[in-house]
């Protein structure tokens, strides 16, 4: 097929594939190993260089377009959405690149366009051309338990009226497309209810295979690490709340515990945090080294959407986990038998702590985390469940317009 992929955001090579392009590169490198495939992208012209010397050889045409404006601009559109009652989706719409989607389009005959997230909904497509979406959580959803969890109220009433907008937007955008991928089964479920199921997908993420390959760092004892990009507000919000409620029980039975935290963007809230015992290392070029120093992978997030892929390079790399409910909701992943779960600081101190003690029990749990992720989270796969959605994509297309021809005949 001749692909045309739709991104928000530069799709750059490891270490700058940051949040989303976790999962948005991926499905690129997999959807070149079968199909012809050309990129749009937002992104700066040093970032378009990054990625043309890793991909540009491979891609049919690359297309970056800058969005780069002053912040003041964003902030006043931003509350200018609000206060008009719109979305702030919508600041992902920019003129210039419709221009840009418009000449990519009129020149290459493509088969089918992926968009990287629905927001990209916003943008108009011709019709003759069937498109879809990617999703990487449901964001109105991932609003809402925002919202719960806020306690300042200014803010609590902002991630509300977000919420309302979002709701009301992201389905819109949804039922535009030919088909919608879900990350998860909860997201299909929370999206089922006001999607036709018919167009619905789920392809989880997978790993790397560089995480699946053996380590020479050694374990530090009595470590725990956590990643991710700590700008992502559940990522920072689960981390303080660690900080501030169950570290302190750690240290209590083990003071020689030490945490590693380690992403890009650390707030300057958790910056204060900063010792001997919780080292913040802001940006690094490869999390695995840091991965392996530690003798338990924590995940305290009390906020979530879409599949935590942090937990998915836990389980490659052979390090036993210990979790919220939602910090790996919808990885398969069973307390005691693959990692230890638990909702409470008390519960989660304790936790850490027995694997501290106990060597086997971590042994056990990361065995069989091991044997799933092998199983159930290869790209390889994922690339194909990604080209069956596309063949139903451009058949069902096919079948709506075909239906539609003969309606006109017939009412002629």
């Amino acid at each position: 097929m001749n692909v045309l992929m739709f991104f928000p955001y530069a799709p750059l090579p490891p270490p700058l594939d940051l949040g989303g392009t976790k999962r948005n590169l991926p499905f690129l490198i997999e959807n070149l190993k079968r199909h012809q495939v050309s990129v749009l992208a937002y992104g700066s012209k040093e970032e378009e260089e990054i990625f043309k010397g890793a991909f540009g050889g491979s891609c049919k045409h690359v297309v970056f377009v800058s969005r780069k404006r002053p912040r003041v601009l964003n902030a006043i559109q931003y509350l200018w959405l609000l206060m008009t009652g719109r979305s702030p989706f919508q600041m992902v719409y920019r003129d210039k690149m419709q221009k840009v989607l418009d000449r990519m389009l009129q020149r290459e005959d493509f088969d089918i366009v992926h968009c990287c997230t629905p927001m990209l909904g916003y943008f108009r497509f011709p019709r003759e051309i069937p498109v879809i979406s990617d999703t990487h959580e449901v964001t109105y959803d991932l609003k809402y338990r925002t919202f719960q969890k806020a306690n300042n109220i200014f803010y609590k009433l902002l991630l509300y009226l977000e919420f309302l907008l979002a709701r009301r937007d992201e389905i819109k955008l949804c039922q535009r497309f030919e088909a919608v991928i879900s990350t998860t089964e909860r997201d299909y479920e929370v999206f089922r209810k006001n999607l036709d199921e018919h167009k619905l997908f789920v392809i989880s993420n997978g790993v790397h295979t560089s995480f699946l390959e053996p380590s020479k760092v050694k374990t530090e004892p009595k470590t725990m690490v956590f990643t991710g990009l700590m700008s992502y507000y559940p990522n920072n919000h689960g981390i303080l709340y660690f900080l501030k409620n169950i570290f302190p029980l750690i240290l209590n039975q083990v003071p020689e515990a030490k945490i590693l935290i380690v992403g890009k963007n650390p707030s300057k809230e958790l910056l204060r945090y900063a010792s001997e015992r919780v080292v913040i290392t802001g940006y690094v070029e490869d999390v695995r080294p840091y991965m392996a120093r530690a003798e338990v992978f924590i995940i305290p997030l009390l906020i979530g959407g879409g599949i935590r892929g942090k937990a998915l390079e836990a389980m490659a790399m052979k390090i036993p986990i210990v979790t919220t409910s939602i910090g790996c909701e919808s990885i398969h992943l069973k307390h005691e038998d693959s990692a230890l779960f638990a909702d409470q600081p008390a519960e989660f101190a304790d936790a850490v702590l027995r694997l501290f003690k106990d060597e086997s029990l971590g042994k056990k749990l990361t065995k069989r985390a091991y044997q799933t992720v092998l199983e159930q989270y290869n790209w390889t796969e994922k690339g194909n469940d990604l080209h069956r959605v596309y063949e139903f994509a451009l058949d069902n297309h096919r079948f709506e317009r075909m239906s539609k021809d003969r309606s006109k005949i017939y009412v002629a």
